[in-house]
Order: structure tokens, then sequence, then C-alpha cells
């Protein structure tokens, strides 16, 4: 009762192919989808970075009683067209995860980011990018 080791069963060429043929076909199928999911969750985040920026707008007011100004400075502009002071934006982030941010300005010095001022803690500050206040 010894079995034929050159007769096993298994797979052809043809059968692994169409299997194979199967699986990309269903990969095709379902990359719409999983690509809707993606640009659902992308939009998703940005209303929550809206709505985080108006929540923090409330609590200035509450805190403040007022709005926040459009721009705080005393209106110089450097030589190279960049505003010196800081804008409404500057004014919520305490009021945001971006609170340390806030806290290591130095007001006696300007923002910086123009060529003619030197660099200082307020041109980093100035340059860093807030991820949370733009969309995806």
């Amino acid at each position: 009762m010894r079995r034929n080791l050159t007769s096993r069963p298994a797979f052809t060429l043809v059968e692994l192919l169409v299997v194979i043929a199967i699986i990309g076909i269903l990969i095709a199928l379902l990359l719409p989808a999983v690509q809707a999911a993606r640009e659902a969750a992308r939009r998703s985040q940005c209303n929550n970075n809206l709505k985080q920026i108006g929540l923090a707008v409330q609590n200035y007011i509450d805190a403040c009683k007022k709005f926040p100004q459009c721009y705080l400075g005393n209106g110089t502009v450097g030589r190279s067209g960049i505003c010196t002071g800081r804008s409404w934006m500057f004014a919520i982030m305490p009021y945001t995860e971006q609170a340390p941010l806030y806290n290591q300005t130095n007001y006696f010095l300007p923002l910086g980011g123009n060529s003619g001022a030197p660099a200082n803690v307020n041109t980093a500050i100035a340059k860093t990018i807030v991820v949370d206040w733009m969309c995806p």
C-alpha cells in the first residue's frame, strides 16, 4: 500500500494563475473604496480643525470679553514687506494646543522673519508651521 510519489495531487499552473487574477480583480474593486475612505477622513479632519479654531475664538471672547484683534503691533512693515506684528491667530494660541509656543514669545523683540531684523527667539516662532490650522 505504498503511495506513488510521482502522482501527487497539486495545483496546475492554470489554476494558480486564475486564483491570482481573481485576487487582482478584488483588489482593483476595493481600491476606490479605500481612497474614498481616506478622502472622507481628510474632510473630517479639516472640519475638526475649523471647529477647534472656532472654539478657541469663543474661549478668547469669554476670557477677554472682546473679539481678538486682527492685527497687534505698531503698524511697521519690515524691508522685505513682512509685517512685524502679531495676528488674531497668535492671540488665540493659548486657547488651542499651542500654548507652549505662545509662552515662548518675547514681546520686547520684533516678531522677525524679515531680512532686516536679527534672528531671535521670535523668528523661530514666526516660522513655525501650525499643522492644526491647515487642512490636509
